[in-house]
């Protein structure tokens, strides 16, 4: 496994971003098919890489328990690994330690947060309240780490699409974010 997640950082630093696709995908289809592992051992694990500066390593393993959670339903520990103590804190350490990888968090990792959106997309078992309150988190965690590369844009329409939801759903559910 430390042989794939090294690989996947040289692709990341050598901007081979098709290629860190890839790896990621090997990386997440050996954690969830090969290993005996729970969402939340990899999840820890991945903070604990985060923690130790391991950030570009700890981004894939982040994903992989987000597919993880996903096979489980569990939107709030999905939103977990992509906030501050997930892949948006590992692209503020990545940004602050080399700014030229901004465009390589833009390129791959933000696409990698919408992948998580996806999936959150597809769960059954929770309800529009549980659903909306997550997708909000994930969206404002997507908007800050495209405000980081510089993608303004980006981040004004995942602001607005956030607002959005929140708004559609305030009007199904009384009570919903305060609003």
């Amino acid at each position: 496994m430390q042989t794939l997640l090294e690989k996947y950082k040289s692709c990341l630093a050598t901007r081979k971003l098709d290629e860190a696709k890839k790896t990621s995908e090997g990386i997440n289809s050996v954690i969830t098919n090969g290993m005996n592992t729970t969402g939340m051992e990899l999840l820890s694990f991945a903070q604990d890489q985060l923690k130790n500066g391991r950030c570009e390593e700890s981004i894939p393993v982040f994903f992989a328990a987000a597919s993880m959670f996903h096979k489980e339903g569990d939107l709030m520990r999905m939103s977990c690994c992509l906030g501050a103590k997930g892949i948006q804190g590992a692209n503020t350490k990545i940004i602050k330690r080399d700014a030229t990888m901004k465009d390589v968090v833009k390129r791959h990792v933000i696409p990698l947060m919408h992948d998580v959106r996806n999936l959150m997309l597809q769960v059954t078992t929770a309800s529009e309240k549980d659903k909306s309150w997550w997708m909000g988190q994930v969206l404002e965690y997507i908007a800050y780490s495209a405000q980081l590369v510089d993608d303004h844009e980006a981040a004004k329409r995942a602001r607005e699409e956030f607002k959005a939801s929140c708004w559609g759903t305030k009007k199904r559910n009384t009570g919903l974010f305060g609003m």
